[in-house]
Parts: structure tokens; sequence; C-alpha cells
């Protein structure tokens, strides 16, 4: 019976740390919540490009347009507080859903008015170069951390030491 016990609270004790845990995993700025994201291919965008070339005697400058991969970054925040927001700055990270190694990190910014006590869709535009690598917007797992939020009333909130996740499959 005794044992039978022990064993009833060490379950319940495992359980309020792993609810514990989960709770402080979903933190963020107060009031402010991510209710989700994802990354999506846009296409292609048109980039003006400057090459130069020097020679012992001159120097040469050429203009020129080129393309790049296109996606478009979303974050859907909820504000539950009592203070409008002005700006949200997050980081859409891609990590390797085996080990857990970071495979990517983009750090991104909207400055978009978001009222008390609505819900809003946030979208940043991303351009990657066709020579840069990619795969781990299809090998990796997602997840964003919010880095800073600045509120209409000037003050901002900025993460402690140790940043926490939202996790999600992609």
């Amino acid at each position: 019976m005794r044992a039978t016990l022990k064993a009833m609270f060490l379950l319940c004790a495992l359980a309020a740390l792993s609810a514990a845990q989960e709770a402080d995993d979903k933190r963020g700025a107060p009031g402010v919540e991510v209710v989700g994201f994802g990354w999506k291919y846009d296409g292609y965008a048109p980039v003006e490009v400057v090459r130069s070339e020097t020679s012992a005697v001159t120097l040469s400058v050429k203009r020129g347009t080129s393309y790049v991969f296109k996606y478009a970054a979303r974050l859907t925040v909820k504000n539950s507080g009592g203070k409008a927001i002005k700006s949200v700055e997050w980081d859409h990270v891609f990590f390797d859903p085996d080990g857990g190694k970071e495979l990517k990190r983009y750090h991104l910014q909207t400055k978009q008015q978001i009222a008390p006590g609505s819900t809003q869709a946030l979208a940043k535009e991303v351009l990657i170069s066709p020579d840069e690598d990619t795969r781990h917007i299809n090998a990796g797992r997602q997840k964003v951390q919010l880095t800073r939020v600045e509120f209409a009333d000037g003050t901002v909130w900025r993460p402690e030491e140790e940043k926490k996740a939202v996790n999600r499959e992609p």
C-alpha cells in the first residue's frame, strides 16, 4: 500500500512538472500569444545586382537583374494584453527532427499595429539566392521564437537569456 502511494505521488509530481514545462515552452511576451506560423514558397523575385571588376588601370561597374527564390514567413499573433502592439520580431528556425540540431535561422520583423484583444496574421517576405542551400526548408521541422515585442506606449519586451520556443511539424 505504501509503495503504491509513493508511486502515485511520483506520477502526480511528474505530471505537474510536465504541465509546468509545457506552459513554460509557450511563454512569450506578456499578453502576446503565438497562435500559428508557417513558411510558404511564393515564386521568384527580381533583384538588382551590381557587379564590379577591377584591373590595374580601370574599374568597371555593371548593373543588372537577377532572380531569387521568394518565400513568405507567416506568424499569427493574438494580443490578449491591455496594450497595443507596435512591432514584433521573431526567429523562424528550421531544425533537424531527429537530432534537434539547428539547420537555419531567419530573424524577421514586422511593424504592424495589433489592438488589444485582436488576432493578427503577420507576414514577411524572405528572399533566398539560388546559390544558397535550401534543403532545410523541406528536411527540417519549424519553430518560432519571439525575440522582441514593442508596444505602442514605448515599452519593449525581450526574452530572458534562455529563449523558449513553440514547436510544430512542417
